[in-house]
């Protein structure tokens, strides 16, 4: 019988192999010693402290820290969710107030270390504080500061990028340090070629902020997530968390037009073309000019080029009477500018703050006010047949038309008695139903008792939430900053009757057809005269009410508090009464 041969590895016989692995495993060398659980968890801390850190320096530097903000929100979001779940209790009712103030803290503390597109979110949500517990009043009210600005060379970044040129390739002078600074975009000072707009002119160049375009995505999802969460675990309307139904959506696609230059560069220049076809504003409302590409100069969705223009903040009262510049007449101009944006335009600037509208004395009438409007970024406009409900409402609410004003409220979705939907549209305390409630005598509720049920009143009152017109919170928004302009001048407009003149013309041209005797009949012409004679009126009491109270300020000096400040101490008054809000909306003020 013939054996098979050894078959062989490397060159070496099985037999051989065999012989060395006995050798090997008989000699005295000794096998390495196995690890210890704690030497193999510290590797992997350190391979995983490593992998973490790599993460971080890479969106630290590629992706403007987007992913470690989302992360911070993300936490931020969790621990306020879990503090409120596990504390908000009937048994914890006296440590309601120290739970709101480290929500408020922690929320404060994102918005000041994320800064960015966080302040204009924070803004959002403060100029909706006044609905909120003190805390939150308190931790949003810095939001509307001047932000931080961003170094020159990250100025020529975005010139680079956007255009492939430095800022002195196109302007004969700009200056390194920008003169104004916000959440999305600085300002600088520069100077255009002869070339395009004359020797030596003047310009605003508007830089958006690096950063904002690598995080904006993130920080806005970041946003939808957090309302999403607080919808749907603490049982809130929408619109009660960012002020207006599908909130966080129409928030988010609000936010992206804002940050395009091109999106405010056609609002400004819209604005201009409408301001041309109103007769009464025309020469006293300014636009500064854009220069674009049409001009021969640059435009990008984050550069923009302005007319400079100099002039004082709407509020700086020390320096409209240092121009001898009537008080009232410059508040007449900015509050009949917003009315006719609202009611005969459709097309509203929605950010009228006091840095947003300029005054100078008039180029060409001595002695008059110059209205100049400025940061065009934020418009809605309105639809037509919700510009034409919002015209009659506010018609209704002079002539004393009960029946419409609450249809016009149920269309809108909201289940409130007239009382209080008038009030809460003229931000004023308003009577349209003469009929008065017995007041019952209640006891005292607890600091859980009185939120919980606020919450509750507030869901009955916005009975159909997905109906609530989400132009309605932007227009309440301008009205109370236009009140608070109004207020920081010492009230020496009469705010609310002059809006409804404007409502007025507007509810005149919405009218379709003839509304002569033999069009329409004698029943309606007849309601139309009589419509017409109680809106008179009605404002002539209001204006004498307004006359006499200025003259009251003027001739007692103990007096403390203009027209408006009294307004919205008794509107304040109602709200506490008719739903137990306390409104401190001192945040408008700033």
């Amino acid at each position: 019988m013939i054996r098979p041969k050894q078959i062989s590895l490397f060159g070496i016989p099985r037999t051989a192999r065999s012989t060395i692995r006995i050798r090997f495993n008989s000699s005295s060398a000794t096998p390495p010693k196995p690890r210890s659980r704690g030497t193999k968890w510290a590797q992997r801390g350190a391979i995983t402290a490593g992998i973490i850190t790599g993460l971080w320096v890479c969106d630290d530097k590629l992706n403007a820290s987007a992913v470690t903000r989302s992360l911070k929100t993300a936490y931020i979001g969790l621990l306020c969710t879990l503090d409120y779940k596990i504390n908000f209790s009937p048994s914890k009712a006296d440590q309601i107030e120290a739970l709101h103030e480290r929500v408020a803290s922690r929320l404060k503390w994102v918005i000041d270390t994320n800064q960015g597109l966080y302040l204009k979110l924070g803004q959002a949500l403060g100029l909706q504080a006044a609905l909120l517990p003190k805390p939150y009043r308190e931790a949003f009210g810095h939001v509307f500061d001047r932000a931080p600005a961003v170094s020159y060379d990250e100025v020529i970044g975005v010139f680079q990028k956007d255009l492939s040129i430095n800022p002195l390739d196109v302007f004969q002078t700009f200056s390194e340090e920008p003169l104004a600074s916000a959440s999305i975009a600085q300002v600088h000072k520069a100077t255009l070629h002869p070339k395009i707009g004359g020797e030596g002119k003047v310009v605003a160049v508007k830089v958006q902020k690096p950063a904002i375009e690598k995080q904006m995505e993130w920080d806005l999802f970041s946003y939808r997530a957090l309302m999403w969460v607080s919808e749907k675990l603490f049982d809130m309307p929408n619109c009660l968390l960012t002020s207006m139904p599908n909130s966080a959506k129409y928030v988010s696609s609000q936010m992206r037009l804002e940050t395009s230059f091109r999106n405010e560069a056609n609002n400004a220049r819209r604005c201009s073309e409408l301001l041309a076809q109103t007769p009464e504003l025309r020469d006293d409302v300014y636009v500064p000019k854009v220069y674009g590409e049409a001009e021969g100069c640059i435009e990008s969705d984050r550069i923009m080029v302005m007319e400079w223009v100099d002039g004082c903040r709407l509020n700086d009262r020390q320096q409209l009477e240092k121009w001898n510049l009537d008080l009232r007449e410059t508040m007449d101009l900015a509050i009949s500018t917003m009315s006719a944006m609202t009611f005969s335009w459709g097309f509203i600037h929605c950010d009228p703050h006091p840095g947003n509208i300029l005054v100078r004395p008039h180029p060409t009438k001595k002695g008059k006010p110059q209205i100049v409007l400025i940061d065009h970024g934020l418009y809605i406009s309105l639809p037509r047949e919700f510009r034409e409900d919002y015209c009659t409402l506010w018609r209704s609410l002079f002539v004393l038309d009960v029946p419409k004003i609450e249809t016009i409220a149920r269309k809108w979705g909201i289940a409130l008695d007239a009382n209080m939907f008038a009030s809460a549209i003229l931000l004023r305390p308003f009577q349209v139903n003469k009929g008065k409630k017995q007041k019952e005598k209640v006891p005292e509720k607890s600091q859980y008792e009185q939120q919980v049920e606020l919450k509750e009143r507030m869901k009955k009152m916005l009975e159909n939430e997905q109906l609530i017109p989400r132009e309605l919170i932007f227009l309440t928004r301008c009205q109370r900053m236009m009140q608070a302009n109004n207020q920081l001048l010492g009230s020496p407009s009469s705010r609310v009757n002059l809006t409804a003149r404007w409502a007025s013309t507007g509810y005149t041209n919405s009218l379709t057809g003839s509304r002569s005797l033999n069009s329409v009949g004698i029943s309606t012409w007849l309601k139309d005269r009589l419509d017409a004679f109680i809106f008179k009126c009605t404002l002539g009491i209001v204006d004498l009410v307004f006359w006499f109270t200025l003259k009251k300020q003027r001739f007692l000096p103990k007096e403390k508090g203009g027209w408006e400040d009294k307004l919205q101490k008794q509107f304040e008054a109602m709200a506490k009464e008719e739903f137990g809000i306390e409104i401190d909306d001192t945040v408008f003020l700033g």
